[in-house]
Order: structure tokens, then C-alpha cells, then sequence
């Protein structure tokens, strides 16, 4: 026990004391690597707290490097060693508003407090330069100990109550670490007054075991903090995970109810054909298979919708997983657009060349993030030319797009482009959707070689949709595919003869 004593008592001299010095400075390093990669502020406040101990701590060890630094700046350590404390106290302050979310459970107290800091700041800056020009006088040490530490106490007092009444995971490390190192420093302060050098050189030791336990209990209650926000979002992923599992059943309900529908408009135009006349029955059976086109246009359109939303949601899964927050977040806000422009145009039958175009360049977008270098969109349509004076079946036009993506342009190398171009024929337009892949063939070479193969229903799909939605527009809308197999030259080209 004894040997511990005379260890403790020489902190100052025997490395004890530098090591307390390191450990801030790491923890400095170490908090604003985390705020660089997280951009959470109390990392930052965290970070510039320890900081600013270890600059104030470096004139205190003996026998090291750090009292060369003092010899070199001793008016700089001494004219800011009150302002050094006074941004100490300020920054872990606003350390402890922003991990326990205080803005939010106590607005009021922090409106108060931020006015306080700035008073502060203020007479700091009066006093700083009235030294300048009067150096004899200790104006800003004298704010310090006589006004500004009373005056914090009281508010930290009221602060640790609001705090202890909250809800928050790890108020109590923070409580218990701001207590320890409150009483090391009252207890230091206690037995070092009007004692000469030697005796606070014996006894500082108080204050770096109070500084040390304190990091340790933030440093944990940190760790405990990233491992709630790491619970919180993996949370989110199965919401939205099961989110996505309850869309799919609902759109099975709403496939069967369709067809459902279906079956029994059919029994109806069957019944009513027994017993109507020539020219009713007619009628009736124009009304009833514009219902049935109708019916089976939803039908079709229900049965593409989900094979890109899990496209969509898989992408949203594994950048939640690889923690690229700032990805997820620009995905999720472009295919929250486009979700909601499909549900949009769910309502229709039809809608513009334009609205279906737009759709097709934000599926791109999104598609286009999850590979390295991006798809360029390259558009070459006639300045006279008006998209919204042709009408096309909503999402007709997404598969030809993600053909060309998954199976032409995802084995490519180097640049990627997919091109839209349209040009006036004598019977109307010829559009043109074109992508630089490799080839249908080499496509097929690809998959066959697969244990999983993957087959695209998407252009099957908008082949029947075309075909219902020429039968109830009168239209003659027809499309071809031409490859291109040129080294130099390789590609799938699909043209719309609108």
C-alpha cells in the first residue's frame, strides 16, 4: 500500500501523469475520426473537449516533451488558462445537450444555456482585450472563479436533474462520470489551497484519476450509444422488410380480386348475350370487353410492379447493410419519387409519352447508383416534337430499360450509355431505345452458364399490354428488337413504330 502512495504521489514525475495526457489526446484523434465518418455532433463536441484538457494538462507532468512546449509558450498556457477552462466546461456541456438529445426533451433549459454561453463568450472577448492593453490586472481569471463557475455549478445542479429525469439509455454513465470527476476536482482543490508546489504536485493525482474514470464512463457510454444506433437501424431494415413482405400480399389480394372480377364481367356478358337483341347486345358488348381490357391492363400492370420494387428494395437492403448512410438516404429519396409517380399513374389507363419517359429516366437514376461509374442517358428527340401527344400504357417501357441494364450493360466494360432517339417516318414515329451492352447472345451465353437463370417476363409482358391497349385505343403501336454484334459496335436496339 505504501508503494501505491508514493507511485500516486509522483504522478507528476513518474509518467503517470503523461500517460493521462495521451489518453486525452487519443480520444481527441480517435472521436473526430468518428464524427468525420458519422457527422454526429457530439462526436465533435467529444472530440474538441478532450482536446482542449490535454492543452490545459500540458504544463502539469514533468520530465517529458509537453514541459519543452510549456517552456517555449508559458504567457500563452497563462493568460488562457482561464478561457482553456472556460471552453472545457462549454464543450461538455453541449457534449452531454447532444448525446442525450436534450433539444428535444428540454428546449427551454438549452435556449437558456445557449444564451448563457454566448453572455459568456462575450465578456470573455470584452476582458481578453481590456488584458491586452492592461496586462497588470487578471480580469478574465477573476470572471472565471468569482462569477462564471458559481453562476455554471447552479445551472450544471438544475441540468443533472433535467437529465436524471429523462428517458435516455445512458444518462447515468454520464451522470456518474460528470460526479466523479466533479468531486476529484473539489477534493483537489480542498487539499491543495494555500499549499506551496511540492504538496500539489503530491496530491494531483486526485484530479487525474477523477479525469481518467470520467473518459472511460463517456468513452463506454459512446460505445453504448453507437451500438443503440446500430439497433435502431437495423430495426428500420426489417420494417421495412416487413413493409414490403405485407405490399406483396396485398398485391396478390388484389390479383385475385381482379381476376375474380374478370370471371364474373365474362359470366355477365355471357348471360346477358342470351336474351339481349342484336343492336343492345352490341352495345353491351363493346361496354363489356372495354371493362375486360381494362381489367386486364391492372392485372398485367400488378404483376410488373413488384418485380421492381424488389429490385428497389433489395438495392435500399444492401446499403443499409454496408452502413453508406448518405446512399441509402439519396436511394430511398429517389424511389420514394418514383413510387409515388407509379401509384399516380396507377389510376390510369394511359398516360404521356412524357410522364412514361420520365419514370424511365428515374428508374435509370436509381439502377444507375448501384453501378461503379453510372449509366449515362443519352435523349435525341426533335426539338418539335410534343411527348405529351402520345399515349402509352404506364411502366410499358421499364423493362426494355432493365434488359438492357441486368443482362446488356452489367457484363459491359468500360462506359455504359443507353440512348433514346426518335425520328418522323410517312405513318408517324420510329422511337429508338438503344444500349451499348454485349449483346443478346452474349447474354444468353451468360446465363445458360448460371446455376440460377434468370428469365425476364417484363417484355412478354408489354407485348400483351400493347397488344390490349391497341385493341382499346385503335392503335397499331408495334415494337422490333435488332442486335447489333459489331466488336466495336455491340448492342440491343428496340424500336417503337408509334
Amino acid at each position: 500500500m505504501e508503494g501505491l502512495v508514493n507511485f500516486l504521489e509522483q504522478t507528476n514525475y513518474n509518467g503517470f501523469g503523461f500517460s493521462i495526457l495521451s489518453i486525452l489526446l487519443y480520444l481527441f484523434i480517435y472521436h473526430f475520426i468518428l464524427f468525420v465518418k458519422t457527422k454526429e455532433k457530439f462526436y465533435l463536441f467529444y472530440s474538441a473537449y478532450a482536446f482542449v484538457n490535454t492543452v490545459i494538462l500540458i504544463p502539469i507532468p514533468y520530465n517529458v516533451f509537453s514541459q519543452d512546449i510549456f517552456q517555449a509558450l508559458p504567457q500563452f498556457f497563462i493568460v488562457l488558462d482561464s478561457p482553456l477552462k472556460f471552453a472545457s466546461y462549454m464543450l461538455f456541456s453541449y457534449f452531454v445537450i447532444e448525446v442525450l438529445h436534450l433539444r428535444k426533451h428540454k428546449p427551454a433549459f438549452v435556449r437558456f444555456f445557449d444564451y448563457f454561453f454566448l453572455a459568456g463568450l462575450l465578456i470573455y472577448l470584452v476582458l481578453g482585450t481590456l488584458e491586452i492593453f492592461y496586462p497588470e490586472y487578471s480580469w478574465m481569471h477573476y470572471f472565471f472563479y468569482r462569477i462564471f463557475l458559481p453562476i455554471y455549478f447552479l445551472l450544471m445542479l438544475y441540468g443533472s436533474y433535467l437529465i436524471y429525469r429523462t428517458d435516455e439509455s445512458i444518462k447515468n454513465y454520464i451522470l456518474t462520470g460528470s460526479l466523479i470527476l466533479g468531486l476529484s476536482a473539489m477534493l483537489a482543490a480542498v487539499l491543495t489551497t494555500g499549499q506551496n508546489s511540492e504538496v500539489i504536485d503530491r496530491v494531483f493525482y486526485v484530479y487525474y484519476i477523477g479525469v481518467l474514470l470520467e473518459n472511460l464512463l463517456f468513452t463506454y457510454s459512446l460505445a453504448v450509444k453507437q451500438r443503440e444506433i446500430y439497433a435502431n437501424n437495423l430495426r428500420f431494415q426489417e420494417k421495412l422488410v416487413d413493409q414490403y413482405k405485407e405490399n406483396q400480399e396485398l398485391r396478390e389480394q388484389l390479383n385475385e380480386r381482379l381476376k375474380s372480377e374478370l370471371v364474373q364481367k365474362e359470366k355477365e356478358l355471357i348471360s346477358l348475350a342470351a336474351d339481349a337483341e342484336d343492336e343492345r347486345m352490341e352495345r353491351v358488348k363493346v361496354h363489356f370487353e372495354k371493362e375486360i381490357t381494362r381489367l386486364h391492363l391492372l392485372s398485367l400492370r400488378s404483376q410488373m410492379n413488384p418485380h421492381f420494387i424488389f429490385n428497389a428494395l433489395n438495392s435500399i437492403k444492401v446499403f443499409l447493410i454496408d452502413k453508406d448512410k448518405d446512399r441509402a438516404i439519396l436511394y430511398l429519396n429517389r424511389f420514394s419519387k418514383l413510387i409515388r409517380m407509379v401509384l399516380e399513374s396507377s389510376k390510369k389507363t394511359k398516360i404521356s409519352l412524357e410522364e412514361e419517359l420520365e419514370m424511365a429516366k428515374l428508374y435509370l437514376t436509381l439502377e444507375s447508383i448501384r453501378f461503379e461509374g453510372g449509366i449515362d442517358l443519352l435523349m435525341d428527340i426533335p426539338e418539335d416534337v410534343n411527348l405529351t401527344d402520345f399515349q402509352f400504357p404506364p411502366l410499358v417501357l421499364q423493362p426494355f430499360f432493365e434488359n438492357a441494364i441486368w443482362h446488356g450493360l452489367m457484363n459491359q466494360k468500360g462506359r455504359k450509355w443507353i440512348k433514346v432517339a426518335m425520328k418522323p417516318t410517312e405513318t408517324g414515329y420510329r422511337m429508338s431505345i438503344r444500349d451499348n451492352g454485349i449483346g443478346r447472345k452474349s447474354a444468353a451465353e451468360i446465363n445458360a452458364k448460371r446455376t440460377m437463370k434468370k428469365e425476364s417476363l417484363g417484355m412478354s409482358l408489354s407485348q400483351d399490354r400493347l397488344a390490349l391497349f391497341n385493341q382499346s385505343e385503335s392503335l397499331h403501336y408495334h415494337f422490333e428488337i435488332i442486335d447489333h454484334e459489331d466488336k466495336d459496335d455491340s448492342g440491343t436496339e428496340v424500336i417503337f413504330w408509334i
